[in-house]
């Protein structure tokens, strides 16, 4: 058995997996103080008794050379540069590896999930923001800096609404839940989370949803013109909202034949970053 741990923006969860099962599993609300030592302390006190051999973690946020920023403070406010592996390593006694938990995700589907058998893909998760992870020909694609795979922050729509990285337009400022939430809160005069969003049944609803989902369509076909990947992916509370899949579907078939690839819905649920992180811990 392997011990991971999921650091998100609203919680914290740690599991004992083997292979492609969680086995056991704990779980607290992430701090917001802004502190790195309740991060810390936190991620140590859902692990007590299990640290028996090294520890993965699979954490929001820009992870480079073992340190911890968030590339949106509003999903996880860090400071930069938090030495996350050194500080979770003296806390635990035991060696620590940490990975973005989106590209944890992207492995834990192409190992045991909807990507098995695919030569490259990417998983986008479309969520209270929204990640990614690319497999290129079979092997994850960190990158030098960590920075591979964050799609969200790919524009989308030049000039459009600001993000929490410091980009106009991005991915995530057009199709996330948060973004979602922010736009329907604007157009219908009231206060609105995504889930509420995707309940109304009238066409300002459903025009705000389709331009979500062509962003994540524009996205992809990117990607294909880039990378020629086989398979995308999609996760997340938003990504697999009823219909939501299918939106994002019909506006890829707008795109030039060559420009489309095959979508799935992810297939391991909230629990793909857990697995994956507990595969790359070997």
């Amino acid at each position: 058995m392997t011990t991971v741990v999921d650091l998100g923006g609203t919680k914290i969860a740690a599991a004992r997996v083997a292979g492609a099962s969680v086995l056991e599993r704990r779980q607290a609300p992430t701090p917001r103080d802004g502190k790195f030592e309740s991060l810390v302390d936190s991620v140590a006190a859902l692990v007590a008794g299990w640290a028996d051999g090294p520890v993965g973690v699979a954490t929001t946020g820009l992870v480079r050379d073992g340190r911890l920023s968030a590339t949106n403070p509003g999903t996880l406010p860090v400071p930069p540069d938090s030495p996350l592996v050194a500080a979770l390593q003296d806390r635990l006694g035991v060696p620590v590896r940490a990975v973005n938990d989106a590209q944890a995700a992207a492995w834990g589907e192409f190992r045991h999930g909807a990507a098995r058998g695919v030569g490259s893909m990417v998983f986008l998760t479309v969520s209270t923001g929204v990640g990614g992870g690319l497999v290129l020909d079979g092997e994850l694609r960190v990158g030098p800096g960590g920075l591979a795979g964050h799609l969200g922050h790919v524009v989308a729509v030049p000039g459009g609404p600001l993000c929490g990285c410091g980009r106009r337009g991005c991915v995530e400022a057009v199709a996330s839940g948060r973004a979602l939430a922010a736009a329907a809160t604007e157009a219908f005069g009231e206060e609105m989370d995504a889930p509420a969003l995707f309940r109304r049944a009238d066409p300002a609803a459903s025009a705000l949803i389709d331009r979500a989902a062509a962003a994540i369509a524009r996205l992809l076909a990117d990607l294909k013109a880039a990378l020629d990947l086989d398979l995308a992916v999609i996760g997340g509370g938003v990504g697999l909202a009823d219909g939501f899949l299918g939106r994002v579907d019909q506006a890829l078939a707008a795109e030039p034949r060559q420009f489309r690839l095959p979508l799935r819905p992810a297939a391991l649920g909230h629990d793909a970053g857990l697995i994956g992180m507990a595969d790359l811990m070997g």
